[in-house]
C-alpha cells in the first residue's frame, strides 16, 4: 500500500513539473477591411457572424493601430520594428519593385521555428519577391501557397500591372517556389482549403503557427476590381448600392473561411490550445486607385493617409484560457511578434519596436504601450504619432483624401436577415457550443456590441472646416474624445504640440529613406513563361537609400524656444549629477583620509 502510495505522489510530481503546452498560433489577415464593415462593430449592412462571435468570446482590441499601407503594416507584423526602419514605409512594394524587408531582420517565423513551431504561409506575402532570398520559404516559413504581390485575380490567379506604359502580366500563385498551373476555384476558397489541409495533416505532438493572409477584401489584381464569389452576393442583396454588395460579397466568404478553419482545428482536438487571431493590415481602400468601397466610419480618411480611418484596424483574438472583454489599451502592429513569442515560451533581445503584451492581455493589465509611430511616410511627405490620448498630424495631405467618405454606401433596399439567427447558427458558435461546451449569452453578446459602437461623428461633416495639416500648420486631436478627428487642438495646446513635434522630428531622423518606386523592366513575366518569378540575383548590388528628405513641418519660433529650454534643462541636469557625483568622489576620498 505503501509502494502505491509512492508511484502516485512520483507520478502526479512528474506530471505537474512538466512544462505547459505551447500553444497552436493561427493568425488570419484581412486585406483592407473596414472598421464598419464586421457587425460587432455595429454595423448592419454586413453581416460577419463568425468573425463576431470570436470577438464576442475572446479578447477585442479596441485600440489597434496598423501601419496605413499593407507592405508597412506586414513588414512591421513580421519584425516587430516599424516599416521605417526597415526602408518598407509608404505605398505598397509593386510587383516590378526590387525591395522587400531587408535579410538581417528575423522574422516572426524564424523566431517561432526555433522554439519548435512548424511554421506555413497561405495567402499574400508582398513583403519581397524580386530575389529569391526575399521569398517566405527563405524567411522562416516551412511552407507557402498563395501569392507574392500585392493583389491577384481571383479566379485567374494572374497579376496584371502597368510598368513603365507597358502592362506586365502573369501567374501569380505558387506551391512554395513552384507555379500553381492547375488550380480552379475563387480564390478565398482554395485558400481556405490550402489552410484545412495544413491543419488536417498537422503533426499534433508539434506547435502549430499558419498564417493565413487572404486576398478579400482587396480588389482582384487581373483589372477586374471586385469577384466574390456568387452565392456570397446573393447573401448581401438587402444592400442598395451594387459595388458594396460586391464587396460585402468579398467579406461574407472570408467570414465563412473562418468558421470553415475553427471547424477544422475542433476536428484536431487541437482548438482549446489555439491562440486565434484576425486583423486587418490597415483600413478599407474607400476611394483612390485600389478602392474596394469598404468603409472606415466613423474615423477619417482612407488606406494610405495618416487618418485613424487608415490606421485604425479591426484587431482580436481567442484562446480558450483568456477571459472575454473588450480591451482599451493601445496596441501596434509590432506588438505580435514579442507577444506570441513570449505566448510560445519564448523572449526576444533584439531592440525591437514591440512591446510584449501578453500578460496585459492574459491577466487584464494596463497596456504598457504608452505610444505608437502610426506612419510616417516620406514620399508623400507626412507622419502621424499618438501618445495617450492624443494623435498629432504633420505633413501636407491631400484635401480629397482627408475627408469622411462611404455614408452613401450604407443605404439598404430590403430588410437585413436576423442578425442573432446568424450568430447563433454559424459554424464557430457551433463548434464552441459542441466542442468546447461554450454557450454564447446573447445578451451580453448585444451589449458588446453596443459599446462597441464607436460615436462623436459630425453629421454634416462636410460643412465643416476639417483641419488638414500642411507643411505651416499640423493637426492634433484628442482621439479618446474625438475618434473621428474633427476637433483641432492644435493652437490650444502649444506645449503639447512642441513635445509631440519634437517626438516625430527624432523618429523621422532614425528612418531609411525610401527611393521612389522603379518598375525593373527585366521583372517582365513575359520572360519567364508569363509566370512572376524573382527576377535579380542575391548578390545583386542594392541601391544606397537616398538622403533624409527635411521634415515635413516648418520649425516655428515657439518650437526653437522649447528646444533651446529642452536642451538647457538637460544640460542643467548633467551639470548637477555631474557635480554630485564629483561630490561622492570627494566626500569618500576624505573619508579614506581620516581613517588613516
Amino acid at each position: 500500500m505503501l509502494f502505491e502510495k509512492i508511484c502516485i505522489i512520483t507520478l502526479l510530481s512528474l506530471v505537474s513539473s512538466e512544462e505547459p503546452l505551447q500553444p497552436n498560433i493561427v493568425f488570419i489577415v484581412a486585406d483592407d477591411l473596414g472598421w464598419d464593415d464586421v457587425s460587432f462593430h455595429g454595423s448592419d449592412e454586413i453581416l460577419t457572424p463568425n468573425i463576431d462571435v470570436l470577438a464576442y468570446e475572446g479578447v477585442i482590441l479596441n485600440q489597434y493601430y496598423t501601419d496605413t499601407e499593407g507592405t508597412a503594416s506586414r513588414s512591421a507584423l513580421f519584425t516587430g520594428k516599424y516599416a521605417m526602419r526597415l526602408g518598407t514605409q509608404g505605398i505598397s512594394l509593386s510587383a516590378a519593385e526590387d525591395r522587400g524587408i531587408p535579410i538581417s531582420e528575423a522574422l516572426l517565423p524564424s523566431y517561432l521555428g526555433k522554439l519548435g513551431y512548424s511554421t506555413h504561409l497561405v495567402g499574400k506575402w508582398n513583403v519581397g519577391k524580386s530575389r529569391e532570398h526575399y521569398l517566405p520559404t527563405s524567411r522562416g516559413f516551412d511552407s507557402f501557397y498563395g501569392f507574392v504581390g500585392r493583389s491577384v485575380d481571383y479566379y485567374t490567379y494572374n497579376l496584371v500591372e502597368n510598368c513603365n506604359g507597358s502592362d506586365f502580366f502573369g501567374l501569380n500563385l505558387f506551391n512554395n517556389s513552384d507555379p500553381v498551373f492547375d488550380q480552379t476555384g475563387h480564390l478565398t476558397e482554395i485558400l481556405t482549403d490550402q489552410a484545412l489541409r495544413i491543419i488536417r495533416g498537422h503533426n499534433v505532438s508539434v506547435p502549430l503557427y499558419l498564417h493565413i493572409s487572404h486576398a478579400a477584401p482587396h480588389v482582384g489584381g487581373g483589372l477586374v476590381n471586385l469577384q466574390p464569389p456568387l452565392d456570397s452576393i446573393e447573401a448581401n442583396a438587402h444592400i442598395a448600392y451594387s459595388a458594396r454588395r460586391l464587396y460585402a460579397g468579398l467579406v461574407t466568404s472570408l467570414d465563412k473561411s473562418i468558421g470553415h478553419i475553427v471547424s477544422a482545428l475542433a476536428e484536431r482536438d487541437i482548438l482549446d490550445n489555439t491562440i486565434l487571431i484576425f486583423v486587418s493590415d490597415n483600413g478599407a481602400a474607400s476611394t483612390g486607385s485600389s478602392q474596394n468601397f469598404g468603409s472606415n466610419l466613423p474615423f477619417r480618411g482612407t488606406k494610405g493617409t495618416p487618418w485613424d480611418g487608415a490606421a485604425r484596424a479591426i484587431a482580436l483574438l481567442w484562446h480558450s484560457s483568456l477571459s472575454p472583454k473588450i480591451h482599451d489599451g493601445l496596441f501596434h502592429v509590432t506588438d505580435w511578434l514579442p507577444t506570441l513569442v513570449n505566448a510560445a515560451g519564448g523572449n526576444i533581445s533584439e531592440q525591437i519596436d514591440g512591446i510584449n503584451q501578453w500578460d496585459t492581455i492574459n491577466h487584464d493589465e494596463k497596456s504598457k504601450r504608452l505610444d505608437i509611430l502610426i506612419t510616417i511616410d516620406d514620399l508623400n511627405g507626412w507622419a502621424a504619432f499618438r501618445q495617450g490620448d492624443f494623435k498629432i498630424i504633420v505633413g501636407d495631405v491631400n484635401q480629397n483624401f482627408s475627408v469622411f467618405y462611404s455614408k452613401e454606401l450604407k443605404v439598404l433596399r430590403t430588410p437585413i436577415p436576423s442578425y442573432e439567427g446568424m450568430l447563433l447558427e454559424c459554424d464557430t458558435n457551433r463548434i464552441f457550443r459542441e466542442m468546447l461546451d461554450l454557450v454564447m449569452d446573447v445578451d451580453l453578446a448585444f451589449s458588446k456590441r453596443k459599446e462597441l459602437i464607436v460615436t462623436n461623428i459630425h453629421e454634416n461633416e462636410m460643412d465643416v472646416n476639417l483641419c488638414v495639416p500642411t507643411k505651416a500648420k499640423g493637426c492634433l486631436f484628442n482621439i479618446t474624445a474625438d475618434p473621428s478627428e474633427t476637433n483641432d487642438l492644435w493652437n490650444s495646446l502649444p506645449e503639447l504640440v512642441r513635445h509631440m513635434t519634437l517626438r516625430l522630428r527624432i523618429l523621422w531622423m532614425e528612418m531609411i529613406p525610401r527611393r521612389q518606386p522603379e518598375s525593373d523592366s527585366r521583372a517582365n513575366p513575359s520572360n519567364r513563361n508569363y509566370i512572376w518569378y524573382p527576377w535579380v540575383e542575391n548578390n545583386e548590388v542594392i541601391l544606397e537609400p537616398p538622403k533624409t528628405p527635411a521634415f515635413p513641418l516648418q520649425v516655428s519660433v515657439n518650437e526653437l524656444e522649447y528646444l533651446v529650454d529642452l536642451n538647457m534643462n538637460t544640460f542643467k541636469e548633467n551639470l548637477n549629477q555631474y557635480i554630485k557625483n564629483m561630490s561622492k568622489s570627494f566626500i569618500r576620498s576624505v573619508t579614506s583620509l581620516f581613517s588613516l
